[in-house]
């Protein structure tokens, strides 16, 4: 919350963003491509696109693709996401939705071959999608811990100086992305 600015705990979703787009590089991708709610974007202050958008700096201006903001399940969000995917041709796509995976394969495309899939919220349920795993238990672990203290310091409404703890994810492999992709040339 911003009025007033309260201490949290959270998983720290710019640098899992960034991380994601770091490590598909590193797997041999070259046009990642962002596709996420708008609204989920704004509730964590565009983390998610700010991490995406830092993560592009290192990929050459051509490579560089506008994150999917749009993601409603309707005709209007696949011809959207279609549209979009058939613009700016993403070799790899990061996602919080099963959704994408499904209009992926609705349009036809062969995940890995076509294009690679990660989740920017890995799942135990779903070991086979790559992506990060938020350790949302640990973000839990931390919140409480913040909680105790404040019951101990005796720290009562909201905080002179907030602060924040940030728990960072971890790279989770699967076979929706390509592990020894070869690097596209132009």
């Amino acid at each position: 919350t911003t009025q007033p600015t309260l201490s949290y705990c959270s998983v720290d979703h710019h640098t899992l963003t960034l991380q994601a787009v770091e490590k598909s590089i590193e797997i041999g991708y070259r046009r990642p491509g962002l596709v996420i709610d708008d609204s989920i974007d704004r509730l964590v202050q565009r983390r998610f696109s700010a991490g995406y958008l830092i993560g592009q700096q290192n990929l050459l201006q051509k490579d560089r693709i506008p994150a999917f903001l749009k993601s409603s399940d309707s005709p209007a969000g696949l011809k959207a996401f279609s549209d979009w995917l058939l613009r700016y041709k993403p070799d790899v796509l990061f996602t919080l939705y099963n959704l994408t995976i499904h209009w992926l394969e609705e349009l036809g495309f062969s995940i890995p071959n076509d294009i690679g899939v990660m989740q920017l919220e890995w799942r135990p349920t779903q070991p086979e999608i790559a992506g990060m795993h938020q350790r949302n238990d640990l973000t839990g672990e931390a919140a409480v811990d913040m909680v105790i203290s404040q019951i101990h310091n005796n720290e009562r409404g909201a905080p002179n100086t907030p602060r924040s703890t940030l728990i960072s994810p971890e790279w989770r492999s699967g076979t929706s992305v390509s592990q020894a992709k070869a690097i596209q040339g132009d």
